[in-house]
């Protein structure tokens, strides 16, 4: 379990939504899934996804480039699924982990202090909704199906852990133990909607992100990426903007696309939407 904690712990340092580690290495790709707010705290939701990680070579928990249905049914099952950021005006105080082996777990980090503590998880279940879900739209097995919280799925049966009984239960621990009161850290953690605004900034001409004042004129002149492979310049501008979406942490493909759909003015057109994307899931470096 250490090695598990230490992994996670690396993730949640430097820019807390950056998918890389601090040598710019990723470490376990992961999306929001839902943001909750009260008095004293803000929750927010996190999912470790499977895809762009069991065959993403980039992903330090890399599998195979086509794992089969018993290498996707052991990622699933027994790597941590759904992770919680509790922070306070956007500094990060605590990260709560479900930990599923040796047995499923509660690990807090005390992001201020680094102090690690384990809590019991009490819920019964194989395998938490958001895994489940993600294995039915992968298409990964074409027998796979969900019926009464239960995930069928290379010919087994798995207990769903629903998300809403998570929830509660991370409520639950955040009053208990005190942790929605506890101090904040230094890490601030910018909001979607805040990152959104920076980028659409940076990207603007002389910003970190301007990628295409420098190729002015010259976007359709070719260029060689490596021995065989060829694009234009526009092409790699628009692979370098997503790949740097990525990093600064955007939540999803499609709001990158969203991103950079405000920052021209007007929908994207077909060829900006296959570099974008070869960018964000960083395909000329596999």
């Amino acid at each position: 379990m250490k090695s598990i904690i230490i992994l996670f712990t690396i993730l949640t340092f430097g820019n807390i939504y950056s998918q890389t580690d601090r040598n710019g290495n990723p470490v376990f790709n992961s999306i929001i899934t839902n943001e909750q707010k009260f008095e004293d705290f803000n929750l927010v939701s996190n999912y470790y996804t499977l895809k762009n990680n069991i065959e993403n070579k980039n992903s330090s928990v890399f599998v195979t480039e086509n794992p089969s249905l018993y290498e996707i049914e052991k990622f699933a099952t027994e790597l941590s699924s759904d992770f919680f950021l509790i922070t306070k005006e956007q500094q990060m105080s605590n990260l709560i982990l479900i930990v599923n082996e040796p047995q499923m777990a509660f690990v807090v980090i005390n992001l201020a202090t680094n102090k690690q503590s384990e809590f019991d998880f009490k819920l019964n279940g194989d395998i938490t909704e958001n895994r489940a879900n993600e294995i039915i739209k992968g298409k990964y097995d074409s027998d796979a199906k969900i019926k009464k919280g239960k995930l069928y799925f290379n010919k087994k049966k798995f207990k769903i852990i629903s998300s809403k009984d998570i929830n509660k239960a991370v409520l639950s621990l955040i009053s208990k133990q005190g942790l929605g009161k506890t101090n904040p850290s230094d890490i601030k953690m910018p909001s979607q909607e805040e990152l959104k605004n920076i980028i659409l900034i940076e990207t603007k001409k002389g910003g970190q992100l301007d990628y295409f004042t420098e190729i002015k004129g010259k976007e359709n002149d070719g260029i060689q990426i490596k021995p065989g492979v060829f694009s234009t310049k526009l092409g790699i501008a628009l692979y370098k903007w997503g790949r740097a979406t990525f990093e600064n942490g955007v939540n999803t493909l499609e709001d990158s696309y969203k991103i950079f759909a405000e920052f021209k003015g007007r929908e994207l057109n077909r060829k900006e939407k296959d570099y974008i994307k070869l960018g964000f899931n960083k395909e000329l470096e596999k």
